[in-house]
């Protein structure tokens, strides 16, 4: 049991995880010195399972300080940024330390990026180095020519792990190695001797920098949020206390794509601060995800809620034992009643929720460990969690930033250890989504006694209905109870007569039917008649982002309505 709260203490902390204090101390200044620590007291610990090779502490550190020898070699300073352009491979925890022991600022790169929206990423970053898979060389040199690159330095995902054995379905998706003129060579790189001294770039505060990680670009051009050491190191710690995570016996699945902040910090960070290993599996493949569940003995994962959808509908489920898995989270958007229960069905995980932005550095929001969530009466939604050490947070009225009582519905706004300075090279922007250090989330949601938060919708994608407010998730946590849907997305269309209206897509479980008048049919019977889709669309396949959050605004271009923002 934990004690009692003082009256400063809020109150939510009385159902926070044994152990977990209200407030975080910083026990490190920089990620680099986390890390340090583990290269000191355990370098023979696994550090990355990348299919059946195991990588230790002190090879991964070996591989950094090579490359941090060579970007220094080749001008890198202290302050410059380098860019990272890579799939889920041990290489990105290489390039992020390497990046660090040079004192420059790493630069987290969607791979699905192309050319141009490449060239938007380099420029406003003013990346001076870049490290990308061979396979993706194409993109960067259509761009180079029109940014600050000095060095460019490209891998294959099996340079560090030449002799691993990896699936059929995942190894059609690896090229072949290929060597350019114009880039170096990972593995002429990291081959050489290692030097006894780095020159370290020293950093002043802990406020410097440790990431530039851009937004997903949803209201204009991809931003850059400036994630600190000091937040890094704060959420980081807050993954490992809240699951008590320890190194001796958890070991952390990487699903969650690590150029997104869910990745960086919930499984490189953790990592780095907690020392509990990493599997590693290219990009993202369901059927091997489980079976490397079983292989390596995973306890801790978080993903998107499609990531999981994925998994329990594996037609080889069954015969794969998942039961070491005991801390499932589901981060990135709000997770059905619905899905809670078929995850439990299927896996025996009992499936938590986590909120956060990349302008958080992750985590606000978590949810207990041994604490059902509620659920919200009027919507259906399960509550995402409760606070999380050192985060404050506020429902205010959108249109005049009044604080809204317990219980009412409007924009959630955050301040604490975790929020970012802002925005990398945009005051303006950043002064307008952050003042006086609270974050501005464009979120809708509600908080009610004990902390817990239903987060509703994105402010943006509310649907004005004849005069009343529909917020997708609303819809879409019913379409989910329907035995045949495997998921759901819902979107406003305009509409002659009520402005707009409410617009499905669904794709189907394999092997289920249902027609659209059926899917229809069972939302009209479950919710107001304002509420309900008017049209219901089958689709194969949702549109996603490469972090697997349904993207609704691909939607909405695909029924003529341009995106909102």
């Amino acid at each position: 049991m934990t004690a009692e709260p003082s009256p400063s203490t809020p109150s939510w902390t009385t159902n926070y995880p044994a152990g977990v204090p209200s407030q975080l101390p910083v026990e490190f200044a920089t990620m680099l010195q986390a890390w340090e620590r583990q290269v000191q007291t355990r370098p023979g610990a696994p550090s990355v399972h990348y299919f059946d090779v195991t990588l230790s502490i002190a090879e991964i550190d070996r591989a950094a300080s090579l490359l941090a020898v060579r970007l220094q070699d080749d001008g890198l300073q202290p302050g410059d940024r380098m860019a990272i352009y890579l799939q889920n491979d041990p290489q990105w925890l290489v390039a992020l330390l390497a990046g660090w022991k040079c004192g420059a600022v790493p630069v987290a790169v969607n791979p699905m990026l192309r050319a141009e929206e490449l060239r938007h990423v380099l420029v406003d970053s003013g990346a001076r180095a870049l490290v990308c898979l061979d396979s993706l060389y194409s993109s960067v040199r259509e761009v180079a020519g029109g940014t600050e690159l000095c060095n460019i330095i490209t891998t294959h995902p099996l340079d560090m792990t030449p002799d691993a054995a990896v699936p059929d379905a995942l190894a059609a998706r690896m090229s072949s190695r290929q060597i350019f003129d114009a880039a170096s060579d990972w593995r002429a790189i990291t081959a050489g001797s290692s030097k006894d001294v780095v020159r370290q770039g020293r950093f002043p505060a802990t406020a410097e920098i440790g990431a530039l990680v851009y937004t997903s670009g949803t209201t204009g051009p991809q931003k850059g949020a400036m994630n600190t050491h000091r937040a890094m190191v704060h959420s980081s710690a807050v993954y490992c206390r809240w699951w008590d995570i320890r190194a001796e016996r958890d070991v952390i699945v990487g699903v969650a794509p690590l150029f997104h902040i869910t990745g960086l910090i919930a499984v490189l960070g953790v990592h780095i601060l907690g020392g509990a290993p990493i599997v590693l599996m290219h990009r993202f493949d369901a059927d091997y995800t489980l079976r490397a569940v079983q292989r390596w003995q995973g306890t801790f994962m978080i993903g998107a809620s499609t990531a999981f959808i994925a998994l329990i509908n594996q037609p080889d489920l069954a015969q794969i034992d998942v039961s070491s898995l005991t801390k499932a989270v589901s981060g990135g958007a709000p997770v059905s009643p619905a899905l809670i229960d078929r995850v439990h069905a299927a896996t025996g995980w009992t499936l938590r929720g986590a909120y956060g932005l990349t302008e958080t550095t992750s985590p606000t929001h978590l949810g207990p460990v041994a604490v059902d969530p509620p659920t919200d009466p009027e919507s259906g939604a399960t509550a995402v969690g409760i606070p999380v050490p050192g985060a404050r947070v506020r429902i205010v009225d959108p249109a005049t930033g009044v604080d809204l009582p317990p219980g009412g519905t409007g924009e959630i706004v955050v301040s604490g250890p975790m929020v970012v300075p802002g925005y990398w090279r945009r005051p303006e922007e950043s002064a307008r989504a952050i003042v006086d250090g609270w974050l501005h989330t464009g979120d809708i949601g509600k908080m009610i006694d004990g902390g817990w938060l239903f987060v509703i919708d994105r402010l943006k994608d509310v649907i004005n209905a004849g005069g009343y407010k529909v917020f997708p998730r609303d819809v879409e946590d019913v379409l989910y109870r329907h035995p045949a849907v495997l998921e759901a997305a819902v979107v406003g269309v305009p509409d002659d007569y009520r402005g707009e209206t409410v617009k499905a897509f669904v794709s189907l479980i394999q092997g289920a039917t249902a027609s659209p008048q059926e899917i229809i049919g069972f939302c009209r019977d479950r919710m107001a008649a304002y509420k309900y889709p008017r049209s219901v669309v089958i689709v194969d396949e949702l549109p996603k982002n490469t972090a697997g959050k349904i993207l609704r605004r691909e939607l909405r271009r695909s029924v003529g309505r341009p995106s909102v923002g």
